[in-house]
């Protein structure tokens, strides 16, 4: 027994030790926190953002949108880059304090909101020499690269009075309401256009000037389109002889393409604009449409709301972003503020749905009145007996240019009249209008792919090398035996 108890006291002994050798033992060191990586500085060749505005925030900006566009062109042009609208990015804030003259506040921000570095400079009444101004702070302010050229002479002019007519007629072309180049206005005239015939006339090596105007003719339509188209080449020629870096001219040539069917000159000329101007309106829209155009709903979408974002009031653009969304499945938001461009495709795709209520919710309309091809197109959709009406309203409008060659073939499409569609579009081919071939590629006018005039108009419009070159039609996946999807790309 004895021999027992000196054995646990033994082991007492032993445990007690353990414990004290234990608390004696140093705890090991704290892992330190990971240090917090430096932020990443600034430096030229990251993409700005450019964000103009009243130091009040409750005052509206839209009439500094001129000055937006311009700085962005000074930042292109001084060889920097500028990101996409709405995209994350170190950003040029200006900050005036009131309309021109005014103090205005330069800020450097960060993604994250760091102010990195801030000047304030006075920037004085007339904008060519709060530009001079600007275009003299600017590089300094920014880091900037040596420049190919004076960032002053990137302005294009010294003559302040051209500067101003300059600027009057980029806001109505290129501002957030213009309305756009793929869906043209009809009209007879327009004092853009001859504002900046004059300009150009009186200073021939404006070479900015010239530009615009190319752009401005294809903003016009109606029956002298194809000369218009013309001019505008002509036009966008002159100016890329004078300066060859200027987008302006560039998208129109693009777009110049587009209404010929040259797809991969237009696809080209579109894409090297926008490597240079990311928010470039007249190269969006023309892209975004050009893809609706070819079947290429899914990559179109985003590059159409890239468009509108930097371009609300662009009535191509808001058509070209309803077809991509349609064939995405998305419900377009219908609302006042669509162009009628957009909401009679709307209409269509709900004609074709048997959605009576919402085709007819969705057009405009003046008090309780719509124009007679409306209200006539409308009553045909949920009566077949009135389709023939419906066409000779329709034709009858398109022939008092009250609507244009696309709003026939959109009207003939919700009616269900291939026929229609096919004739519209072979005589648009015939007079070289641009052919309106998103009507083709919507879920709900697979009627259309299945006519025997579809194989027709796919060779007319030269679709196949643009497919052999850059993949299939969207549709394809979901309808192989559809004609274009066998087509074999090149190696």
């Amino acid at each position: 027994m004895n021999r027992w108890r000196v054995a646990g006291l033994i082991l007492l002994a032993i445990f007690a030790s353990w414990l004290a050798l234990r608390s004696c033992t140093p705890a090991p060191p704290p892992v330190p926190p990971e240090p917090t990586p430096p932020r990443e500085l600034f430096h030229a060749a990251k993409a700005l953002s450019v964000h103009v505005s009243y130091a009040d925030a409750a005052t509206a900006s839209d009439d500094l949108d001129w000055l937006q566009r311009e700085l962005r062109y000074l930042l292109i042009h001084g060889q920097m880059r500028v990101a996409p609208v709405d995209s994350p990015a170190y950003a040029l804030q200006v900050e005036l304090a009131q309309a021109l003259p005014s103090r205005a506040t330069l800020k450097l921000v960060a993604p994250g909101g760091t102010v990195e570095r801030t000047q304030s400079i006075e920037l004085r009444e007339r904008p060519l020499d709060a530009l001079r101004e600007l275009a003299r702070v600017l590089p300094a302010f920014l880091d900037a690269a040596p420049a190919r050229h004076d960032w002053l002479s990137l302005l294009g002019t010294d003559d302040a009075d051209a500067y101003q007519d300059y600027l009057h007629s980029s806001d109505e072309v290129l501002g957030r309401q213009g309305q756009g180049f793929v869906r043209p206005r009809l009209a007879e005239g327009s004092p853009t256009i001859d504002r900046l015939e004059t300009l150009t006339q009186r200073h021939p090596r404006f070479a900015r000037a010239w530009a615009l105007l190319s752009i401005a003719y294809l903003g016009l339509g109606g029956k002298d389109q194809s000369s218009l188209t013309q001019l505008a080449d002509t036009a966008a020629e002159r100016a890329l002889t004078l300066d060859a870096t200027l987008t302006d001219a560039q998208a129109a040539e693009g777009l110049v393409h587009l209404r010929r069917s040259e797809w991969s000159a237009a696809l080209e000329q579109f894409e090297k604009t926008l490597t240079v101007d990311a928010n470039a309106a007249p190269a969006l829209e023309g892209l975004a449409c050009l893809l609706v155009d070819v079947g290429h709903d899914a990559a179109a979408l985003p590059i159409a709301r890239r468009a509108v974002a930097v371009q609300p009031g662009n009535a191509g653009a808001r058509e070209c972003l309803v077809y991509a969304e349609l064939a995405a499945g998305v419900d377009p938001a219908a609302s006042a503020s669509l162009p009628l461009a957009a909401t009679q495709v709307i209409a269509m795709n709900a004609m074709l749905k048997g959605d009576h209520e919402l085709a007819r919710t969705v057009l405009p309309s003046a008090g309780s009145t719509r124009p007679a091809w409306i209200a006539t197109w409308l009553n045909a959709a949920s009566d077949e007996r009135r389709t023939s009406q419906a066409l000779r309203a329709v034709t009858a409008a398109a022939s008092d240019q009250a609507i244009d060659p696309v709003t026939e073939v959109v009207c003939g499409a919700g009616l269900r009249q291939a026929d229609f569609v096919f004739n519209r579009l072979s005589r648009l081919h015939k007079q070289n209008q641009p052919l309106p071939l998103r009507v083709l590629w919507l879920p709900q006018t697979r009627y259309l792919r299945e006519h025997p005039r579809f194989e027709e108009i796919v060779t007319t419009a030269a679709l196949s090398p643009f497919w052999q070159d850059h993949g299939a039609p969207d549709v394809c996946s979901a309808e192989p035996d559809t004609y274009g999807c066998n087509v074999k790309p090149q190696k």
